[in-house]
């Protein structure tokens, strides 16, 4: 088998609600994904998707993917899109860094792969140990402090953590989690996802008034430095996120003992393939996950479900289905249990079919399509 031709794809994809708000005063109404197709020489086509969240989020912005994927794309052409270990090094030779445009490229050799053996991508990855992916219940900073209602609501859901996004503001973020710990029952866990967004003496200000609520603080600061300075002052529980795009940092932050959580994103590492490897070492160390991806539709959640539901249990705190935070379907084959629970395709591949008229025509083709 080998690879005949690649087809890029640009879609816009509306968020839901109208808007999304990340810390620092970011505001995104629509996302820009990029969708790929692999055509091989058989009958066997797979799809992946790269979609970096805009400009300003990770080191990586939607016409970079494009121009990376028009790097790579000519060089990939009579591959054998299978030896997934073997294309990889060739992508890592050809163009350096820039992940986020490997991620499409990779996740869809994922799915031809799992195509031709007959199998679901999980099974590949260690077979399903999850039968749907735990719930998280997330408040947006402007909707204000939630009421007990809101949160009991959610309990009785089965949900037993709760995310909020920093507000950029201190007085305002140590508000929101006073306010949501006030209603929490034993067990329930509290995250401020800070995206990297206060200073030092600002992350130590919240950990300093916080001591009576169990809150994980994700990306507390912009560089590792200032991360692993936090953990150390505080001995408070950390999740990296943003700082963390590969093995170097993770092993970096195992040895520094500056990590109790990562939130573990396909597309900011580079694809499944090395999602699955810094996987792997996290749960060899006894390091429990967030699976998410940046963000994008049906093709990027499931490969989010794909992952999370092979991880063996204990380790997977919850997994993102970005889908539903977009108004426009562009594939078909997700399960999904509730607003907030999906579940990965039992059929090969990913598993997921694309809506030809939610993709629209290729901006660009590689090879003989």
């Amino acid at each position: 088998m080998h690879i005949t031709s690649i087809a890029v794809f640009k879609v816009d994809l509306p968020i839901a609600g109208g808007e999304f708000h990340q810390s620092g005063g970011r505001v995104w109404r629509s996302l820009d994904s990029t969708v790929v197709r692999i055509t091989t020489d058989t009958v066997i086509t797979g799809w992946g998707e790269s979609c970096p969240f805009g400009p300003n989020y990770i080191p990586a912005f939607a016409e970079g993917v494009r121009g990376g994927i028009d790097v790579l794309a000519p060089k990939l052409i009579g591959h054998d899109p299978r030896g997934l270990h073997t294309l990889g090094l060739h992508m890592d030779n050809e163009l350096y860094g820039t992940p986020s445009a490997k991620t499409a490229i990779d996740n869809a050799c994922w799915d031809i792969l799992d195509k031709a053996t007959g199998l679901a991508v999980f099974t590949v990855l260690g077979g399903r140990t999850l039968d749907d992916t735990p719930t998280t219940g997330f408040f947006e900073i402007n909707m204000g402090a939630p009421d007990e209602k809101a949160i009991r609501e959610l309990q009785a859901q089965g949900c037993d953590r709760f995310e909020f996004k920093a507000s950029g503001n201190s007085r305002t973020d140590i508000e929101m989690a006073r306010a949501i710990g006030a209603h929490m029952v034993a067990g329930d866990t509290l995250k401020i996802d800070v995206n990297g967004d206060w200073r030092i003496d600002a992350a130590l200000r919240v950990a300093e008034a916080l001591p009576d609520v169990h809150v994980l603080y994700e990306q507390p600061c912009a560089s590792y430095e200032e991360c692993l300075a936090f953990k150390k002052a505080t001995g408070r529980p950390v999740s990296l996120d943003e700082c963390v795009h590969g093995v170097r940092e993770l092993l970096r932050a195992i040895e520094d003992k500056a990590i109790d959580v990562l939130n573990l994103k396909i597309g900011r590492v580079g694809g499944l393939s090395k999602a699955k490897l810094l996987r792997d070492m996290c749960v060899s160390v006894g390091i429990p996950m967030y699976i998410q991806d940046t963000s994008g539709g049906e093709f990027n959640a499931a490969a989010t479900a794909h992952l999370a539901q092979s991880t063996p249990p204990g380790f997977v705190l919850s997994a993102w289905d970005c889908a539903i935070a977009v108004t426009r379907q562009i594939g078909r084959g997700l399960e999904r249990n509730g607003p907030k629970q999906m579940r990965a395709p039992d059929t090969p591949g990913m598993g997921i079919e694309p809506v030809h008229e939610a993709l629209g025509e290729p901006v660009a083709v590689y090879g003989n399509d």
